[in-house]
This record gives structure tokens, C-alpha cells and sequence, in this order.
């Protein structure tokens, strides 16, 4: 009989402070760099995963840092499987100094709210090796609260959906479905997100009106059209046919960058050039731009048990190696990924959760001409702290005009 175990993982744009990035830049650079080129792959499953191709919203942010407490635990090919997948730097001393650093360096961000925070819940009964605590602590600075899974799961659910929901400001509800924790339940980590941010530069609400958004290039809707003319960062990217701006909040740290196709029906085949272009490499010029930008909110709901067992981690799902966790046989049961996004004049709020459960088994002038932007066409959208990708989505219908 083997032991499942239980990870939940609450999103959020996430949080990090400077001063270990400084002591160890290579560690902390490694690490971004592994979370931009999973966040790609990750969006790539799920969207080639999603038959309906409606918006999309993942946290690739949440989801490396839930899952990397994870492969904390995890040896052998349990291991090897995560790490290729997410992209991690393959020593553990790069990772450890890494996630540490990035986690410093999200903390310390200016004039927006943007936090994060890890939590295990643990069965009381049950122990973890020490060497993992400790580590979970120091390097995911996860807190550890002991649970009585095995006579109280349904109470010990709502205690957690509690929590998240309190992370979240309430956009992330009933993360966990019933019977979602068992007896056999052994432990639930989470990583929860939440992120609010006014704009640099606002939309006037009063420029606001219905106005075409081409769902296909043969079937426009009316949606709430937000208007700003403003000098923002603007890029044209010929490798994906498509441009980009890049909206910044309130004290610079964190932005929304757009990335529109040229083409009303291009945004299916612009996702496939992404495979061979690194969106961290958009490099945005101050530019007068007339931009229009939908009003819209997204809200999604992944398994992302079939994600990753798509995207290479089959292991720890069936026959995984968890001994740096603990002596008894360890296996993922559940993990799921809840997002919400809402953007409007004032800026964006947005959240987000990531659950993967273990159980016992059996600006500048500028005096050039405008340059003019409507995003009425599907888009992709990247919601980044600095060069750290926290959400990344795709906007195919927005909510019609009121």
C-alpha cells in the first residue's frame, strides 16, 4: 500500500525580494529563465488541451513554484521527469538559490499588491523528513500546519478552501471539490497568488463604447472597447507576425504586455511560432500609441494531472519516488490549476490556484507620428514582474458590451 499525496496549489501574481538575487544573480537569472520556457510549453498543453479554444488564463509562475516544492521530496526519475519539464536548473544548489532569490525578489515590489504565499497542510500522524522541511522553509518559504485528515477530511477541505479563498481576496472560491481530501490524504501544499495593480497610464472611462472584436474574421461581437493615447512600450515582432504593447502599473515593476496577430484569424497560427520564439525577448520602444483594448475577464479551471501528464511527468502520478520526502511510498493524486483575471480603466486584478494532492495509495517625449493600435481580434496576453512570467492567456471572446 502506498501513500498518496495531496498538493494544492493557490495562484497569484507572486512576490520576490533583491537581496539574494543579488548575492547569487546566475542562480536567480537560471531560474527565470526556466519558468519562461515552461511557461510556453505549459500554455501550449493546455491550450492544444482545450477543445472549445475559448479564453485561456494559466499562472506558469504558480504552477513551477507549487510543483517545485514537489520535486524537493522527489529522486531518481521522479525527479528527472520534473525538472526536464519545468525547465529547472539541474543542480539542486542552482535551484534552491534560485527559487530563494525569486521569491526575495517578488516580494519586493512597489505600488501594486502582488503576494504570494506557501502553506503545507500535513496529516498530524504522518512525518516528513526533516532535510525536506527544512528546505520547503528556507528555499519556498512554505509555513507547515498539521491536519487530522484521517478522522476529519471533509472539515480539514473547507479549513484549506478557507485559507486559499483569504490568500486570494476571495476570487479564488471551492478549490477543493468534495472528497477531494480522504483519509488517505497525507499532505496538500499550495501556492497561493494574488495580484492587484492600478495603471501608469488609465483608460478614461468615458472614451469606453461598444465596438467590433472579430471572434473570427467573418463574425465581430460588440464588446466594451477601453481607449488610451499614450507612449507606452510598442514592439512589431515579424517572427510571429504580429505586435505588442506594454501596459506597466503603478511603480514599473510589474506590466501587461498584448501580443496581437496582424492577421483577424492569426492567433492559432501565431502560438505556433511561439514554440521558437522567447517572448522575454520582445524589446518594447517608447512610441505614441492610439491604442483600443477590450474590457475583459478570464476565469479557468485546469487538471493539471493530464497537463503534465502530457507534458512528460508521468512519474509521480503512478510508481514515484518521493524518499527525500518521506519512508513511505508517495504518489500525486489530484492537481489542478484555478485562475481569474479582471482588466479594466483602472488597472487588473487577478488570481489564481494550483493543486496537486499526495495520498496514500493502494516614459519619454516623443515628437513622432502616432502609431495606431486596435486589438479587436483574438490575443495573447503576458502579465510579467520584471522579466518573470506570472500569467500568461489568450483572449478569444471578451464579455459582450453591456
Amino acid at each position: 500500500m502506498a501513500f498518496k499525496l495531496g498538493l494544492f496549489v493557490c495562484l497569484l501574481p507572486v512576490l520576490a525580494n533583491m537581496a539574494t538575487a543579488e548575492q547569487d544573480p546566475a542562480a536567480l537569472s537560471a531560474a527565470v529563465k526556466g519558468i519562461n520556457d515552461f511557461a510556453v510549453e505549459f500554455y501550449l498543453a493546455t491550450a492544444g488541451h482545450d477543445e472549445k479554444k475559448g479564453n485561456l488564463l494559466v499562472s506558469p509562475l504558480s504552477a513551477s513554484l507549487a510543483t517545485a516544492m514537489v520535486n524537493e521530496g522527489a529522486v531518481g526519475e521522479t525527479s528527472n521527469q520534473i525538472v526536464k519539464a519545468l525547465h529547472l536548473p539541474a543542480d539542486k544548489a542552482t535551484r534552491d538559490s534560485g527559487f530563494s532569490a525569486l521569491h526575495d525578489r517578488l516580494k519586493n515590489t512597489k505600488n501594486v499588491t502582488l503576494d504570494v504565499a506557501n502553506k503545507i497542510f500535513i496529516e498530524q500522524s504522518f512525518k516528513l523528513k526533516d532535510d525536506y522541511l527544512n528546505t520547503v522553509r528556507r528555499v519556498h518559504q512554505s509555513e507547515v500546519e498539521k491536519s487530522d485528515f484521517m478522522k476529519q477530511p471533509e472539515q480539514e477541505r473547507v479549513k484549506i478552501n478557507d485559507w486559499v479563498a483569504k490568500s486570494t481576496n476571495n476570487k479564488i472560491k471551492d478549490l477543493l471539490q468534495p472528497n477531494t481530501i480522504t483519509p488517505l490524504s497525507r499532505l496538500v501544499l499550495i501556492n497561493a497568488v494574488y495580484f492587484y495593480g492600478k495603471w501608469q497610464n488609465k483608460f478614461e472611462s468615458y472614451r469606453t463604447r461598444p465596438e467590433d472584436f472579430f471572434v473570427t474574421k467573418d463574425n465581430p461581437i460588440k464588446v466594451d472597447m477601453m481607449h488610451m493615447t499614450e507612449t507606452i512600450g510598442y514592439a512589431e515582432i515579424p517572427e510571429l507576425n504580429a505586435k505588442a504593447v506594454e501596459l506597466l502599473y503603478q511603480g514599473g515593476d510589474v506590466a501587461m504586455q498584448i501580443i496581437l496577430p496582424n492577421e483577424k484569424d492569426g492567433l492559432a497560427e501565431m502560438e505556433q511560432k511561439l514554440r521558437t520564439f522567447d517572448l522575454s525577448t520582445i524589446q518594447f520602444t517608447k512610441t505614441k500609441v492610439a491604442l483600443s483594448l477590450p474590457k475583459f475577464k478570464l476565469e479557468t479551471t485546469i487538471d493539471l494531472k493530464k497537463i503534465y501528464m502530457k507534458m512528460g511527468m508521468t512519474k509521480m502520478f503512478s510508481g514515484a519516488d518521493f524518499s527525500l520526502m518521506s519512508d513511505e511510498p508517495l504518489e500525486v493524486s489530484d492537481a489542478v490549476q484555478k485562475t481569474f483575471m479582471d482588466v479594466n480603466e483602472e488597472g487588473t486584478e487577478a488570481a489564481a490556484a494550483t493543486v496537486i494532492g499526495i495520498q496514500l495509495t493502494s516614459e519619454m517625449i516623443y515628437l513622432g507620428p502616432i502609431t495606431e493600435m486596435s486589438v479587436d481580434r483574438p490575443f495573447l496576453l503576458r502579465l510579467v514582474k520584471q522579466d518573470t512570467p506570472v500569467f500568461l492567456g489568450a483572449v478569444t471572446r471578451p464579455p459582450l458590451s453591456a
